[in-house]
This record gives C-alpha cells, structure tokens and sequence, in this order.
C-alpha cells in the first residue's frame, strides 16, 4: 500500500458490509467459501489505504435471508454500537491506528419488504425504525437477480412501497446488473418515474459492461439509460463495484465509464463507494481507491472532495 500519491487523505465510504454469519444467516455464502468467515470492521480497517482516513462507512445490507432481515438489523445496529465504543475506549486490536483509520459506521441501508406493497412495508418500517435508532438511513432491496421478471420492479405494487419509504425520510439503494442483464434498467427508470419524492442512490453505477470499449453496443446502451435516470433530480449515484465487473483493472478501461456518471449526473450527485468486502472478488479495496484516485487526478479539488467526502455526507446527512 506504498503507492497511491493521489490517493484522498479522508473519505466517506458509502458501501461497505460487514458479517458475521454465526449470527445471521446468508445463505448465499454457503456458495462462496472465500467469504464465507466473520467480515469485521478491524478486517476493514487492515484494507484502509495507509495514507487514507475513512471518516465514516455507510453500511448496506447483505441479502442476508428475508426471514433474517431484522436479525441483521437487529445486529449490525449493535456491531456498529459495540465497535464505535471499543474504538472510543482504545479496545480494538491495532487500537491506536484502527481509531485514526475509520471513523466508525454512521449509517445504516437495511432491507425491507417493498416488493409487498405500502401496507406491509409500512408496519415492517416502523419495526424497523426502532432496531436501528438513529443510524437508519435508507432501504435497499436487490433487484439485480437476472433469473426474475425485470418489470416487476415496476408493478404499481411495488412502486407503492417504494414510495412508502418517503413518509420516513429514508432513501432506496438501486442495484441493477446492467452488464449481465440490461432489460432491468428500463423497468428501473420507470419505478422511479413513479416515486418522485423517494431520494434514490444507484448502487454501482448500474453494473456497466466495464469490460467493453465505448463503440460497443453494450456501452452505448448502458450510457444512454443513464442519461435519461440522470435526469431525475431525485437520484443520485454510488462510483462503485466497476472492478467487479472487469478483468481490465487500469485506468484506460474504467475512466470512460467514470466519465459518464459525471457527465449525466453532475460533481453533486456522485459519491465513492468501496464495495468491501466484495471488492475483494477483483482488487483489495485500497487498489480500487488508488484506481479511482488516478482516474479523477485532473478533477478539481472541489470536485473530488464532493466525490469522496461532501456528497455522501449530505445524501446520507451523517454527522
């Protein structure tokens, strides 16, 4: 972790996960044995790029089991608790770095049932609501799974619970596959054409097609569903999980793509996101950060501290 001189001296990650499948079950796992361990936040912190200070993580949910969905509430909101106060008190492992390196989870993007309509989402919220205490920022339930009806995401049952989330002040993560299964992103935009005062966060820039040149049919169409999402004021967009989805990890590759949601969002809709520890599937996370980091070397120090810090601050209003 030696290079990296354009790297950020603080950042706001806006996704990151953590795990602990002795305690929830994620049936997911049971497939990938590489991940299939404890995920802690002092694991976290050994990724944190050494000239790099994570100020604040936003936590998003896991696709732990639906029936375990408020046990992961449940238990991420004690996690983040207990790891917040032993870094506090100087009890983490490494402690003396682990409270310079990371600044704690300040948020919390759980799961809820949206796809059952206003009426059921409702009475699971404010459950919900009390789980999490202050911490609770947004929902997100995945819609990326290409064996499923794309459309369904815009049912008008589905769209009213969706827009349920608004008499709560909380958010909705998208998270599409684009690269593998581009007939989710029209239903995409017509869901949030119906919910007009839900603030949506794309998770991932949609998943492009990152290994593709910006000829390719798959790019182009990847580009233009972002331009006309982008022009929803309501939504803003995560730079994430692009490695993910590449075995072309170098500048060149992914720039293209970068430049893109910059383009059609704007500097004031983009935050970084680091993805951990999925990110792992294709780069340590301080590889992803040094990447990003050359990519917007020629941005201006405005503009990359919005991306890196400021924006992520004001959509998840962290402390």
């Amino acid at each position: 972790m030696t290079g990296g001189s354009n790297v950020p001296s603080i950042v706001i990650d806006s996704h990151v996960h953590f795990w602990d499948p002795e305690c929830v079950h994620i049936s997911w796992l049971e497939g990938a044995p590489h991940f299939n361990n404890k995920r802690t936040g002092e694991q976290y912190v050994a990724e944190i790029h050494e000239k790099t200070q994570v100020k604040a993580a936003v936590y998003v949910e896991v696709d732990a089991n639906p029936i375990h969905a408020l046990v992961e509430a449940e238990w991420i909101t004690q996690y983040a608790k207990q790891f917040n106060d032993n870094k506090k008190n100087n009890k983490l492992m490494n402690s003396i770095d682990s409270t310079q390196k990371f600044g704690g989870i300040q948020a919390i993007v759980a799961y809820a049932p949206v796809h059952q309509g206003a009426q059921a989402v409702d009475s699971y919220l404010q459950l919900l609501m009390k789980l999490t205490d202050e911490r609770l920022r947004g929902i997100r339930y995945l819609i990326q799974d290409p064996t499923l009806d794309p459309e369904r995401v815009s049912s008008p049952i589905f769209a009213s619970g969706v827009r349920t989330l608004a008499k709560y002040g909380l958010s909705f993560d998208l998270n599409i596959n684009c690269h593998v299964a581009p007939a989710q992103f029209p239903p995409l935009i017509s869901l949030v054409q119906q919910c007009p005062e839900v603030t949506f966060i794309l998770d991932h820039m949609a998943k492009p097609p990152c290994d593709v040149t910006v000829d390719d049919p798959a790019f182009k169409f990847w580009q233009e569903n972002i331009q006309v999402l982008a022009k929803f004021p309501n939504v803003h967009c995560k730079v994430s999980g692009l490695v993910t989805e590449s075995t072309k990890w170098t500048k060149e590759q992914i720039k293209p793509f970068v430049e893109v949601a910059k383009n059609t969002f704007g500097i004031d809709r983009l935050m970084f996101g680091g993805d951990w520890p999925i990110v792992e599937n294709a780069v340590p996370w301080h590889t992803w950060l040094e990447l990003l980091s050359d990519i917007v070397v020629d941005w201006s120090d405005e503009d990359k501290n919005k991306l890196f810090v400021e924006n992520a601050t004001r959509i998840y209003r962290l402390k």
